[in-house]
Parts: structure tokens; sequence; C-alpha cells
């Protein structure tokens, strides 16, 4: 493929199961795009059909998931659809839904990169630009502190602390590139601690949740359907988690971002903040 150039799918592709949050049994299909088009999520369900471009500045609640919403388009739950399209290098994409919130598959984005292999990709006549800082942004928000640095290649390095057992403090620092996501990030699971059980059930969320789709951490021990698919598995989820979210400045990124117990409403901040501070093309 050439990173000079932009690209979408050759075919449609489609998946379906279980929603996370809401509990629905989802139909999500991928269906190609023009040039310059971007990554919309199409409500299928709702009158008009409406859209939704994947762009910080639709970014809406991030406090669980990344959720985007353009009048009555809403769509929950974005993060790991756009973790398989960025890792893909598919710039341009029609995300067509039948719910408000894609099937979480199994709580990792290795489903949708599958999909999106058996897909394929075409090269498209326009130019594809890179969003680049030209200076160190540092953001503090709670307890995640997040720094981008100018680079010439996508890095990422995380770090991750839940204070639940030694397992939990993990580090991880790699380029981000087609071969490292497939191999090292996009089979990385979503989890939760057995504490935030609770809570995130009595908020009405995690409807569709199971050790299908999930990872609990209760002390020393991990609960989950088939062990732990990496070592430092938390750590890689939130790598991929960031993959994602920063998808939504709209281009692919070039630059090193440091993350200290980072999360989306950190991401998504960050993001909003680097989409006002710099035009970012190159």
């Amino acid at each position: 493929m050439n990173p000079d150039k932009q690209h979408t799918i050759e075919k449609s592709v489609s998946f379906t199961g279980i929603s996370l949050h809401t509990g629905h049994r989802a139909r999500l299909t991928f269906q190609p795009a023009p040039a310059n088009t971007g990554i919309i999520f199409r409500r299928m369900d709702l009158p008009g059909q409406p859209g939704v471009l994947a762009v910080g500045t639709n970014a809406t609640d991030v406090e669980r998931a990344t959720t985007l919403k353009d009048g009555d388009a809403v769509v929950h739950t974005v993060e790991h659809v756009l973790a398989a399209l960025m890792s893909r290098s598919i710039d341009n994409v029609y995300v067509e839904m039948d719910r408000p919130e894609p099937p979480i598959a199994d709580g990792s984005s290795l489903p949708f990169l599958k999909i999106l292999k058996e897909a394929g990709a075409v090269e498209q006549d326009a130019e594809r630009e890179y969003f680049t800082v030209d200076e160190v942004q540092t953001l503090e928000m709670d307890h995640a502190l997040i720094t981008v640095v100018p680079d010439d290649k996508f890095r990422i390095s995380c770090t991750v602390k839940y204070d639940q057992s030694v397992l939990d403090t993990q580090y991880l620092s790699m380029e981000v590139t087609q071969d490292s996501f497939e191999k090292d990030l996009s089979e990385a699971r979503t989890f939760c601690s057995y504490f935030e059980l609770e809570y995130l059930m009595n908020a009405g969320l995690i409807k569709g949740g199971s050790l299908d789709n999930a990872t609990v951490i209760h002390g020393g021990t991990i609960y989950s359907k088939d062990g732990l698919r990496y070592d430092d598995e938390f750590v890689r989820h939130k790598m991929l988690d960031i993959v994602g979210d920063f998808s939504l400045l709209g281009k692919p990124l070039k630059a090193h971002i440091i993350a200290v117990k980072p999360g989306h409403p950190s991401n998504v901040t960050m993001v909003q903040q680097m989409l006002k501070l710099t035009s970012g093309s190159k």
C-alpha cells in the first residue's frame, strides 16, 4: 500500500454480535467510500440514515467508551472499530450500523481486523495528509498524563497501574505499524476491576458484558474465558484504545504519544486540544 495515497476498502463486509453496554444484537457493515470522505458512521435504523464523521469535534460522552454525535446520529463504543480501520490504513469508509452501538465481539479489535483484511484495500487518486506536531504538547487530567512529542513515525509509550496487584503495573513502548498492531495490540481485550462491576451495572452499562468479551481483575486473580492473550494485556489494550481515539484527529498521526494511566477522557481531550492548537497537515 502506498503510504502517500488514500485508501478505501474493495468490497463491503459485515459483522454481527452483542453490544457491550446496551446489550442489543447489532450488525455493522463496512462500505467503500470516495476519496476525502473520512470515516463516517451511519445509523441505518434512523429516518434519513444520518451519519457522523469520526473526528474529535464530534466526540461527546467519553467516560467509559468513545461516543460520537452529530444531530440525530449518535454512536457509542466505536474505539475498537476505529483502531482496526486505522491499523489497516483505511482513510475513507462508511460504517453502517443498525443500532447505536457496534458489536463488542471478543472485546478486542481482532474480529474487525479480520473482516477488513477480507474486504481488501483500494488505492485512491488522492494524496494522504498526516497529522504532525511541531512542539511538545502535554495534558494532565485526573490521574492521567499524556504527552505528544514530534516524531516522523507513529509511536506509543504507555504505562498503566491499577493498584489491584503486582500484575497490573505494566509498560510498553513500540512503533505502531500495520504489522505491529496486528501482532502486538489487536487481540488485547477490554477489562475492568471486580469493584467496578456494581457501579457499571447500576449505571445501566455492560448489559452485554461477559467473560466472552472482557477480562476482570480481582486482587491477584485474572478472570477471562481463555486466559491472558499477552502477559501485559492491560497496557496493550490501553494502547489499542489510544490508536482508536487518536484516529479522531481525522488524519493518520506521525508523533510519539507518551501516556501514563490513560483513558478515553484524557485521550479524546488531548485530541481536541491538538485540533485546536495546530492545523496538523503535512
